[in-house]
């Protein structure tokens, strides 16, 4: 097993690396290729988990909660992101892919969040709305007419689903976070 801060590090660069393919593939008009990326660094993580199988359910219970919830955001005009012509689904396939993307922190980096459910919730309040906004600044998405409305919606959703992942990573406990040697 390789420590912890190891994994946490590769966990980050695995993550960052796939939000920035998901957004810069969304706003340079190459939305599938970003997600694909993102995807397979995804896979890297489950190759690198001591049990994927107790991860898998984590990754698709916060994409399925991610799809909900950006669904009903751009439902109300609070953002919309870049439309992929090629994807039949209403929101394009990056944005899938990132919320997974996410998912893979809580048992690793964001591990420590652990209990701390009012952390967890600042975290998302903050984190959460500077996410976007950096979506939004490379491109990859625009607010609504209400920025500010934007702002606080995005805030108050993402202090509530922080902590529920948290929650639910806990539920789908995968190991001690530690990511075992892939030789």
């Amino acid at each position: 097993m390789m420590n912890r801060l190891v994994s946490n590090s590769i966990n980050l660069l695995l993550y960052q690396g796939g939000w920035f393919a998901c957004v810069l593939g969304g706003a340079w008009g190459y939305p599938v290729i970003g997600a694909l990326l993102a995807a397979a660094l995804v896979g890297v993580h489950l190759l690198l988990v001591p049990d994927a199988r107790r991860e898998g359910p984590l990754l698709a219970v916060a994409c399925l909660i991610g799809v909900v919830v950006d669904s009903l955001q751009q439902a109300l005009g609070l953002f919309t992101f870049q439309a992929d012509p090629g994807w039949p689904f209403w929101l394009p396939l990056w944005v899938f892919v990132i919320w997974a993307q996410f998912a893979t922190l809580f048992h690793y980096a964001l591990r420590w969040l652990r209990g701390r459910y009012w952390l967890a919730a600042l975290f998302g309040l903050l984190g959460g709305p500077l996410a976007y906004w950096g979506g939004v600044r490379l491109g990859a998405a625009s607010f609504g007419s209400h920025l500010l409305l934007s702002l606080l919606v995005l805030a108050v959703v993402w202090a509530v689903v922080t902590p529920l992942l948290v929650r639910l990573s806990e539920s789908f406990d995968a190991g001690d976070g530690h990511y075992r040697r892939p030789w």
